[in-house]
Protein backbone atom coordinates (compact mmCIF):
# COMPACT_ATOMS: atom_id res chain seq x y z
CA UNK A 1 0.00 0.00 0.00
CA UNK A 2 1.23 3.31 -0.68
CA UNK A 3 1.66 6.27 1.44
CA UNK A 4 -0.96 8.09 1.78
CA UNK A 5 -0.50 11.77 -0.60
CA UNK A 6 -0.19 13.84 2.39
CA UNK A 7 2.18 12.10 4.74
CA UNK A 8 5.32 11.21 2.12
CA UNK A 9 8.29 10.01 4.13
CA UNK A 10 11.53 8.60 3.59
CA UNK A 11 11.69 4.61 3.93
CA UNK A 12 14.69 4.69 6.19
CA UNK A 13 16.19 1.14 5.45
CA UNK A 14 15.83 2.23 1.86
CA UNK A 15 17.87 5.26 2.44
CA UNK A 16 20.46 4.03 4.12
CA UNK A 17 21.13 1.26 2.23
CA UNK A 18 20.94 2.26 -1.23
CA UNK A 19 23.63 5.66 -1.30
CA UNK A 20 26.29 2.96 0.42
CA UNK A 21 26.45 0.26 -2.39
CA UNK A 22 29.54 1.50 -4.30
CA UNK A 23 32.80 1.40 -3.53
CA UNK A 24 34.44 4.60 -2.74
CA UNK A 25 37.62 6.63 -3.55
CA UNK A 26 39.73 8.16 -0.83
CA UNK A 27 41.49 10.28 -2.39
CA UNK A 28 44.29 12.94 -0.01
CA UNK A 29 47.44 12.97 -1.69
CA UNK A 30 49.63 14.44 1.04
CA UNK A 31 47.82 13.31 3.61
CA UNK A 32 48.48 9.82 2.94
CA UNK A 33 48.74 7.27 -0.67
CA UNK A 34 45.88 7.09 -2.63
CA UNK A 35 43.85 4.15 -1.78
CA UNK A 36 40.51 2.27 -2.90
CA UNK A 37 38.37 1.92 0.43
CA UNK A 38 35.98 -0.66 0.21
CA UNK A 39 32.25 0.01 1.35
CA UNK A 40 32.70 -2.69 4.65
CA UNK A 41 36.31 -0.65 5.51
CA UNK A 42 36.51 -0.50 9.10
CA UNK A 43 36.78 3.39 10.00
CA UNK A 44 37.62 4.80 13.33
CA UNK A 45 34.58 6.99 14.80
CA UNK A 46 35.01 10.65 14.60
CA UNK A 47 34.90 11.08 18.37
CA UNK A 48 38.04 8.96 18.60
CA UNK A 49 39.42 10.31 15.65
CA UNK A 50 38.86 14.12 17.10
CA UNK A 51 40.05 13.04 21.17
CA UNK A 52 43.60 11.50 18.97
CA UNK A 53 43.79 14.64 17.18
CA UNK A 54 43.52 17.02 19.83
CA UNK A 55 46.12 15.09 22.57
CA UNK A 56 48.71 15.65 19.74
CA UNK A 57 47.59 20.06 19.20
CA UNK A 58 50.32 22.49 20.32
CA UNK A 59 49.09 25.09 21.99
CA UNK A 60 49.35 27.35 18.94
CA UNK A 61 47.24 24.60 16.52
CA UNK A 62 44.75 24.39 19.42
CA UNK A 63 43.99 27.96 19.39
CA UNK A 64 44.17 28.29 15.91
CA UNK A 65 41.31 25.15 15.48
CA UNK A 66 39.12 24.23 18.69
CA UNK A 67 36.06 27.07 19.62
CA UNK A 68 33.62 27.27 21.95
CA UNK A 69 30.51 24.85 20.67
CA UNK A 70 28.35 28.11 20.10
CA UNK A 71 30.70 30.08 18.38
CA UNK A 72 29.48 31.77 15.64
CA UNK A 73 31.85 30.78 12.70
CA UNK A 74 29.68 27.60 13.37
CA UNK A 75 26.07 28.89 11.67
CA UNK A 76 27.72 29.58 8.55
CA UNK A 77 27.17 27.73 5.77
CA UNK A 78 30.04 28.18 2.87
CA UNK A 79 33.14 27.39 1.63
CA UNK A 80 37.29 28.53 2.38
CA UNK A 81 35.62 31.93 3.26
CA UNK A 82 34.65 30.95 6.91
CA UNK A 83 38.32 30.89 8.57
CA UNK A 84 41.52 32.41 8.23
CA UNK A 85 44.65 30.15 8.75
CA UNK A 86 47.16 28.28 7.92
CA UNK A 87 46.59 25.47 5.29
CA UNK A 88 46.42 22.09 6.94
CA UNK A 89 49.66 21.24 4.88
CA UNK A 90 51.38 23.88 6.45
CA UNK A 91 49.82 23.55 10.15
CA UNK A 92 49.67 20.08 10.55
CA UNK A 93 52.19 17.28 11.34
CA UNK A 94 52.46 14.54 8.92
CA UNK A 95 50.84 12.60 11.84
CA UNK A 96 47.84 14.92 11.92
CA UNK A 97 47.31 14.98 8.46
CA UNK A 98 46.74 11.25 8.40
CA UNK A 99 44.38 11.41 11.03
CA UNK A 100 42.47 14.10 8.79
CA UNK A 101 42.79 12.06 6.50
CA UNK A 102 40.42 9.66 8.20
CA UNK A 103 38.45 12.50 9.61
CA UNK A 104 37.48 13.29 6.33
CA UNK A 105 37.00 9.60 4.66
CA UNK A 106 34.74 8.88 7.67
CA UNK A 107 32.37 12.24 6.77
CA UNK A 108 31.57 10.74 3.91
CA UNK A 109 29.80 7.82 2.45
CA UNK A 110 31.04 5.91 -0.01
CA UNK A 111 29.02 7.51 -2.99
CA UNK A 112 30.06 10.26 -1.12
CA UNK A 113 34.15 9.78 -1.27
CA UNK A 114 33.51 9.50 -4.88
CA UNK A 115 31.55 12.47 -5.16
CA UNK A 116 34.10 14.84 -3.76
CA UNK A 117 37.16 13.24 -5.26
CA UNK A 118 37.09 15.49 -7.65
CA UNK A 119 36.24 18.78 -5.77
CA UNK A 120 39.41 17.81 -3.65
CA UNK A 121 41.60 17.35 -6.63
CA UNK A 122 40.52 20.09 -8.10
CA UNK A 123 40.61 22.80 -5.36
CA UNK A 124 43.81 21.71 -3.72
CA UNK A 125 43.34 18.38 -2.05
CA UNK A 126 43.41 18.23 1.90
CA UNK A 127 46.07 19.83 2.19
CA UNK A 128 45.07 23.24 0.90
CA UNK A 129 42.03 22.78 3.53
CA UNK A 130 41.42 23.95 7.01
CA UNK A 131 39.99 22.58 10.00
CA UNK A 132 38.06 23.48 12.92
CA UNK A 133 36.59 22.18 15.88
CA UNK A 134 33.79 23.01 17.60
CA UNK A 135 33.16 22.00 21.40
CA UNK A 136 35.20 19.20 24.04
CA UNK A 137 36.79 16.82 21.38
CA UNK A 138 38.93 15.07 24.18
CA UNK A 139 35.09 14.87 26.07
CA UNK A 140 33.62 13.14 23.00
CA UNK A 141 31.52 16.40 22.34
CA UNK A 142 32.34 18.14 19.46
CA UNK A 143 31.75 18.43 16.10
CA UNK A 144 34.64 19.01 13.00
CA UNK A 145 34.50 20.94 10.06
CA UNK A 146 36.17 20.27 6.90
CA UNK A 147 36.57 23.36 4.56
CA UNK A 148 38.03 23.69 1.18
CA UNK A 149 37.46 26.17 -1.98
CA UNK A 150 34.51 24.15 -2.93
CA UNK A 151 33.67 22.16 -0.35
CA UNK A 152 32.12 22.11 3.86
CA UNK A 153 31.89 18.74 5.25
CA UNK A 154 30.98 18.60 9.11
CA UNK A 155 30.20 16.17 11.33
CA UNK A 156 30.56 14.17 14.89
CA UNK A 157 28.89 15.59 18.36
CA UNK A 158 25.04 14.85 17.75
CA UNK A 159 23.01 18.21 17.66
CA UNK A 160 19.70 17.06 18.98
CA UNK A 161 18.03 20.61 16.79
CA UNK A 162 20.25 20.20 14.07
CA UNK A 163 21.67 17.75 10.79
CA UNK A 164 25.07 19.47 9.77
CA UNK A 165 27.36 16.47 8.83
CA UNK A 166 28.03 15.12 5.78
CA UNK A 167 28.36 17.95 2.60
CA UNK A 168 26.77 20.53 3.55
CA UNK A 169 28.35 23.42 1.25
CA UNK A 170 29.93 21.59 -1.81
CA UNK A 171 30.72 22.11 -5.54
CA UNK A 172 33.12 21.14 -8.63
CA UNK A 173 34.71 23.50 -10.63
CA UNK A 174 34.09 21.44 -14.12
CA UNK A 175 31.55 21.94 -16.40
CA UNK A 176 31.10 25.50 -15.74
CA UNK A 177 28.70 27.64 -17.75
CA UNK A 178 27.96 24.50 -20.11
CA UNK A 179 24.65 22.60 -20.12
CA UNK A 180 23.70 20.55 -17.24
CA UNK A 181 27.46 21.31 -16.23
CA UNK A 182 28.38 18.34 -17.70
CA UNK A 183 31.10 16.29 -16.43
CA UNK A 184 30.44 17.75 -13.32
CA UNK A 185 30.82 15.33 -10.15
CA UNK A 186 27.43 16.73 -8.55
CA UNK A 187 25.18 16.88 -11.89
CA UNK A 188 23.18 13.59 -10.59
CA UNK A 189 21.76 16.41 -8.06
CA UNK A 190 20.14 18.37 -11.12
CA UNK A 191 19.28 15.33 -12.98
CA UNK A 192 17.22 14.03 -9.82
CA UNK A 193 15.56 18.20 -9.96
CA UNK A 194 14.72 17.71 -13.31
CA UNK A 195 12.92 14.70 -12.92
CA UNK A 196 10.81 15.92 -10.59
CA UNK A 197 9.90 19.10 -12.95
CA UNK A 198 9.09 16.37 -15.53
CA UNK A 199 6.58 14.54 -13.14
CA UNK A 200 4.50 17.24 -12.66
CA UNK A 201 1.59 18.23 -13.98
CA UNK A 202 1.22 21.55 -16.55
CA UNK A 203 -0.49 23.53 -13.51
CA UNK A 204 2.14 22.36 -11.31
CA UNK A 205 4.60 23.35 -13.75
CA UNK A 206 3.56 26.36 -13.99
CA UNK A 207 3.72 27.51 -10.25
CA UNK A 208 6.73 25.42 -9.45
CA UNK A 209 8.15 28.17 -12.02
CA UNK A 210 9.70 31.62 -9.76
CA UNK A 211 11.28 34.82 -11.91
CA UNK A 212 14.89 34.70 -9.96
CA UNK A 213 16.47 32.65 -7.62
CA UNK A 214 17.37 34.60 -4.46
CA UNK A 215 20.76 34.60 -3.32
CA UNK A 216 22.93 31.46 -2.96
CA UNK A 217 22.88 31.79 0.93
CA UNK A 218 19.52 32.76 2.07
CA UNK A 219 19.32 29.28 3.97
CA UNK A 220 17.87 30.07 7.36
CA UNK A 221 15.46 28.07 8.22
CA UNK A 222 11.95 29.97 8.37
CA UNK A 223 9.51 27.88 10.07
CA UNK A 224 6.00 26.35 9.91
CA UNK A 225 4.46 30.12 9.85
CA UNK A 226 6.39 30.85 6.67
CA UNK A 227 5.68 31.39 3.02
CA UNK A 228 7.15 29.29 1.17
CA UNK A 229 8.23 29.62 -2.64
CA UNK A 230 6.90 26.56 -5.38
CA UNK A 231 4.98 23.72 -5.45
CA UNK A 232 4.21 21.42 -1.84
CA UNK A 233 5.18 18.44 -2.29
CA UNK A 234 2.72 16.81 -0.33
CA UNK A 235 -0.12 18.24 -3.16
CA UNK A 236 1.48 16.52 -5.75
CA UNK A 237 0.43 13.26 -7.61
CA UNK A 238 2.16 10.33 -6.11
CA UNK A 239 4.73 9.71 -9.07
CA UNK A 240 5.70 13.60 -7.91
CA UNK A 241 5.79 12.52 -4.47
CA UNK A 242 8.29 9.96 -5.27
CA UNK A 243 10.12 11.88 -7.53
CA UNK A 244 10.58 14.60 -4.46
CA UNK A 245 11.33 11.48 -2.06
CA UNK A 246 14.56 10.39 -5.02
CA UNK A 247 15.59 14.07 -4.57
CA UNK A 248 16.22 13.95 -0.85
CA UNK A 249 17.63 10.91 -1.09
CA UNK A 250 19.96 11.74 -4.22
CA UNK A 251 20.81 15.50 -2.59
CA UNK A 252 21.74 13.54 0.98
CA UNK A 253 23.66 10.56 -0.71
CA UNK A 254 27.11 11.58 -0.18
CA UNK A 255 26.37 11.90 3.71
CA UNK A 256 27.33 8.88 5.91
CA UNK A 257 24.49 6.73 7.43
CA UNK A 258 24.15 8.03 10.97
CA UNK A 259 24.30 11.83 9.53
CA UNK A 260 21.59 10.83 6.36
CA UNK A 261 19.19 9.45 9.67
CA UNK A 262 19.53 11.95 11.92
CA UNK A 263 18.31 14.10 8.56
CA UNK A 264 15.53 11.96 8.28
CA UNK A 265 14.75 12.62 11.62
CA UNK A 266 14.74 16.41 11.69
CA UNK A 267 13.02 16.75 8.08
CA UNK A 268 10.54 14.27 9.97
CA UNK A 269 10.09 16.32 12.82
CA UNK A 270 9.19 19.17 10.23
CA UNK A 271 6.55 17.65 7.90
CA UNK A 272 8.68 15.10 6.00
CA UNK A 273 9.10 15.13 2.34
CA UNK A 274 5.20 16.35 1.85
CA UNK A 275 5.94 19.89 3.76
CA UNK A 276 9.18 20.52 1.23
CA UNK A 277 8.14 22.91 -1.26
CA UNK A 278 9.86 22.58 -4.74
CA UNK A 279 10.70 25.94 -7.02
CA UNK A 280 12.90 26.25 -10.20
CA UNK A 281 13.93 29.48 -11.44
CA UNK A 282 13.25 31.28 -15.17
CA UNK A 283 16.35 33.07 -14.83
CA UNK A 284 18.03 29.43 -14.85
CA UNK A 285 16.37 27.95 -17.34
CA UNK A 286 19.20 26.81 -20.06
CA UNK A 287 18.19 24.20 -23.38
CA UNK A 288 20.72 22.14 -24.98
CA UNK A 289 22.49 25.44 -26.86
CA UNK A 290 22.23 27.55 -24.08
CA UNK A 291 19.47 29.93 -24.94
CA UNK A 292 18.06 31.21 -21.57
CA UNK A 293 13.97 30.00 -20.57
CA UNK A 294 13.45 33.54 -19.79
CA UNK A 295 14.90 35.74 -22.56
CA UNK A 296 12.66 33.58 -25.41
CA UNK A 297 8.75 34.38 -26.01
CA UNK A 298 6.48 32.45 -25.26
CA UNK A 299 5.49 30.93 -28.41
CA UNK A 300 9.45 29.91 -29.25
CA UNK A 301 9.34 28.45 -25.77
CA UNK A 302 6.39 26.54 -26.73
CA UNK A 303 8.94 24.91 -29.87
CA UNK A 304 11.38 24.31 -27.39
CA UNK A 305 9.60 22.67 -24.49
CA UNK A 306 10.82 21.99 -21.35
CA UNK A 307 14.49 23.84 -20.55
CA UNK A 308 17.23 22.04 -18.11
CA UNK A 309 17.10 23.69 -14.66
CA UNK A 310 19.86 24.47 -13.63
CA UNK A 311 18.88 26.42 -10.53
CA UNK A 312 16.38 24.81 -8.05
CA UNK A 313 15.20 24.74 -4.21
CA UNK A 314 14.11 22.76 -2.21
CA UNK A 315 12.57 24.06 0.97
CA UNK A 316 10.30 23.15 4.35
CA UNK A 317 9.75 25.00 7.67
CA UNK A 318 13.33 23.67 8.66
CA UNK A 319 15.57 23.10 6.03
CA UNK A 320 16.83 24.51 2.82
CA UNK A 321 18.45 22.71 -0.72
CA UNK A 322 19.67 24.94 -2.82
CA UNK A 323 21.67 23.95 -6.26
CA UNK A 324 22.89 26.51 -7.79
CA UNK A 325 24.48 25.06 -11.70
CA UNK A 326 25.29 28.23 -13.19
CA UNK A 327 27.22 29.67 -13.75
CA UNK A 328 28.86 26.62 -11.69
CA UNK A 329 27.87 24.31 -8.83
CA UNK A 330 27.10 25.72 -5.49
CA UNK A 331 25.10 23.70 -3.37
CA UNK A 332 24.11 23.80 -0.16
CA UNK A 333 22.25 21.98 2.29
CA UNK A 334 20.91 23.68 5.98
CA UNK A 335 18.45 21.24 8.14
CA UNK A 336 17.26 21.95 11.58
CA UNK A 337 14.85 20.00 13.52
CA UNK A 338 13.43 23.73 15.82
CA UNK A 339 14.10 26.62 13.41
CA UNK A 340 13.49 28.63 16.67
CA UNK A 341 16.44 26.88 18.37
CA UNK A 342 18.40 27.39 15.08
CA UNK A 343 21.06 30.02 16.04
CA UNK A 344 24.17 30.41 17.75
CA UNK A 345 25.94 32.76 19.97
CA UNK A 346 24.73 35.24 22.43
CA UNK A 347 21.27 37.24 21.35
CA UNK A 348 21.06 40.48 20.15
CA UNK A 349 17.79 41.33 19.61
CA UNK A 350 14.23 39.25 18.53
CA UNK A 351 12.01 39.90 15.81
CA UNK A 352 8.47 39.33 15.54
CA UNK A 353 8.93 39.33 11.92
CA UNK A 354 10.98 38.71 8.98
CA UNK A 355 13.42 40.87 7.98
CA UNK A 356 14.71 40.61 4.48
CA UNK A 357 14.91 41.94 1.06
CA UNK A 358 14.95 45.82 1.21
CA UNK A 359 14.61 45.88 4.96
CA UNK A 360 17.68 43.97 5.23
CA UNK A 361 19.50 46.35 3.31
CA UNK A 362 18.21 49.20 4.86
CA UNK A 363 19.65 47.87 8.41
CA UNK A 364 22.93 46.85 6.76
CA UNK A 365 23.50 50.22 5.36
CA UNK A 366 22.45 51.78 9.00
CA UNK A 367 24.80 49.31 10.58
CA UNK A 368 27.44 50.64 7.87
CA UNK A 369 26.71 53.75 8.81
CA UNK A 370 26.93 53.67 12.24
CA UNK A 371 30.35 51.55 12.15
CA UNK A 372 31.81 54.87 9.96
CA UNK A 373 29.84 58.02 11.00
CA UNK A 374 28.93 58.50 7.63
CA UNK A 375 25.65 59.62 6.61
CA UNK A 376 25.57 58.00 3.40
CA UNK A 377 25.91 54.13 2.74
CA UNK A 378 25.10 51.49 -0.05
CA UNK A 379 24.56 48.08 -0.24
CA UNK A 380 24.04 46.46 -3.62
CA UNK A 381 20.84 43.79 -4.51
CA UNK A 382 22.90 40.70 -3.17
CA UNK A 383 21.69 39.92 0.26
CA UNK A 384 23.33 36.32 1.63
CA UNK A 385 20.82 36.11 4.34
CA UNK A 386 17.23 36.69 6.34
CA UNK A 387 16.29 37.01 9.59
CA UNK A 388 13.63 35.07 10.18
CA UNK A 389 10.64 35.53 13.13
CA UNK A 390 12.32 34.72 16.57
CA UNK A 391 15.99 35.28 18.01
CA UNK A 392 19.14 37.47 16.06
CA UNK A 393 22.64 35.86 17.29
CA UNK A 394 25.43 36.39 16.70
CA UNK A 395 25.44 33.34 15.09
CA UNK A 396 22.75 34.17 12.46
CA UNK A 397 24.34 37.86 12.40
CA UNK A 398 27.50 36.24 10.97
CA UNK A 399 26.00 34.14 8.45
CA UNK A 400 25.16 37.45 6.40
CA UNK A 401 29.08 38.23 6.15
CA UNK A 402 30.38 34.53 5.56
CA UNK A 403 32.94 36.34 3.22
CA UNK A 404 34.53 38.69 5.92
CA UNK A 405 34.33 41.99 3.96
CA UNK A 406 35.52 45.25 5.12
CA UNK A 407 34.09 48.05 5.87
CA UNK A 408 35.06 50.52 3.68
CA UNK A 409 34.35 54.14 3.03
CA UNK A 410 35.08 55.27 -0.82
CA UNK A 411 35.31 59.10 -1.89
CA UNK A 412 33.70 59.29 -5.71
CA UNK A 413 32.33 61.84 -7.46
CA UNK A 414 28.66 61.98 -9.03
CA UNK A 415 29.97 61.74 -12.39
CA UNK A 416 31.85 58.54 -11.68
CA UNK A 417 29.39 56.95 -9.89
CA UNK A 418 28.16 53.23 -11.92
CA UNK A 419 24.32 53.27 -12.17
CA UNK A 420 23.34 51.00 -9.25
CA UNK A 421 24.79 53.81 -6.90
CA UNK A 422 23.50 56.88 -8.16
CA UNK A 423 19.94 55.29 -8.59
CA UNK A 424 20.08 54.25 -5.24
CA UNK A 425 21.58 58.03 -4.04
CA UNK A 426 19.18 59.82 -6.24
CA UNK A 427 16.08 57.54 -5.38
CA UNK A 428 16.92 58.91 -1.48
CA UNK A 429 17.74 62.58 -2.11
CA UNK A 430 17.23 63.52 -5.70
CA UNK A 431 19.42 64.61 -8.52
CA UNK A 432 23.22 64.28 -7.48
CA UNK A 433 25.93 66.92 -8.67
CA UNK A 434 28.03 65.55 -10.95
CA UNK A 435 31.16 67.65 -9.79
CA UNK A 436 30.44 66.87 -6.18
CA UNK A 437 32.93 64.36 -4.10
CA UNK A 438 30.63 61.81 -2.11
CA UNK A 439 31.69 60.33 0.87
CA UNK A 440 30.04 57.00 1.28
CA UNK A 441 30.07 53.62 3.80
CA UNK A 442 30.22 50.42 1.92
CA UNK A 443 32.40 46.89 1.86
CA UNK A 444 35.32 46.00 0.42
CA UNK A 445 33.83 43.52 -2.00
CA UNK A 446 31.45 46.30 -3.91
CA UNK A 447 33.87 49.22 -3.86
CA UNK A 448 35.75 46.86 -6.13
CA UNK A 449 33.39 46.28 -8.35
CA UNK A 450 32.95 49.40 -11.47
CA UNK A 451 29.76 48.16 -12.34
CA UNK A 452 27.82 48.57 -9.10
CA UNK A 453 29.76 51.63 -7.08
CA UNK A 454 32.01 53.19 -10.22
CA UNK A 455 35.56 54.83 -10.03
CA UNK A 456 36.32 55.85 -7.06
CA UNK A 457 39.16 58.60 -6.31
CA UNK A 458 40.19 57.00 -2.91
CA UNK A 459 38.64 54.27 -0.83
CA UNK A 460 39.64 54.54 2.88
CA UNK A 461 39.49 50.99 4.40
CA UNK A 462 38.53 49.94 8.02
CA UNK A 463 40.00 47.02 10.30
CA UNK A 464 36.25 46.38 11.03
CA UNK A 465 34.54 43.75 9.26
CA UNK A 466 30.72 44.11 8.24
CA UNK A 467 29.70 41.50 10.62
CA UNK A 468 31.05 43.27 13.68
CA UNK A 469 29.30 45.82 12.35
CA UNK A 470 26.22 44.04 11.91
CA UNK A 471 26.62 42.66 15.94
CA UNK A 472 27.35 45.99 17.42
CA UNK A 473 24.71 47.72 15.32
CA UNK A 474 21.78 44.98 16.75
CA UNK A 475 23.28 45.47 20.40
CA UNK A 476 22.43 49.50 20.03
CA UNK A 477 18.87 48.46 19.50
CA UNK A 478 19.37 49.01 15.35
CA UNK A 479 16.76 46.64 14.66
CA UNK A 480 14.11 48.75 15.78
CA UNK A 481 14.48 51.35 12.96
CA UNK A 482 14.43 48.38 10.23
CA UNK A 483 11.16 46.71 11.92
CA UNK A 484 9.28 49.51 13.18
Amino acid sequence: MSAPADTVSLSRRAFLIGAGAVAGLGVARGLGATRWLPPDAPLATTDALLRALAASFTPGQRALIVHPADHPSRQITNTLSVIERPHLGTLLSPHQRALVQELYLGLLSPRGRDDFAGTIAVEGRLDGCVLAIYGEPERGDAQVVIEGGHLMLRGGAPDPNAALGGGIAYGHQVGNQRWRVEGNAFAHHGDAANRLFEALDPGERARAILPRAPHELVLQPQGTAASLPGVRVGALSEPAQAAAAALVETVLSPWPDAERARAIDCLDANGGVSALHFACFASHGFYADMKSFAKLDAAERARRGDPYWQVWRLEGPGSVFHFQGHPHVHAYVRIVRDPARANLGETLAVTPAAVEGDAMRALLEAALRRATGETVAFHADELPGRFCPGEITTGLAWSLDPYRNRVVVVTIEGRAMAQPLRARLEAADGPLDPARRYRIATISYFASKKELVGAPERIDESPTLLRDALVAHLRAGGLGAATG
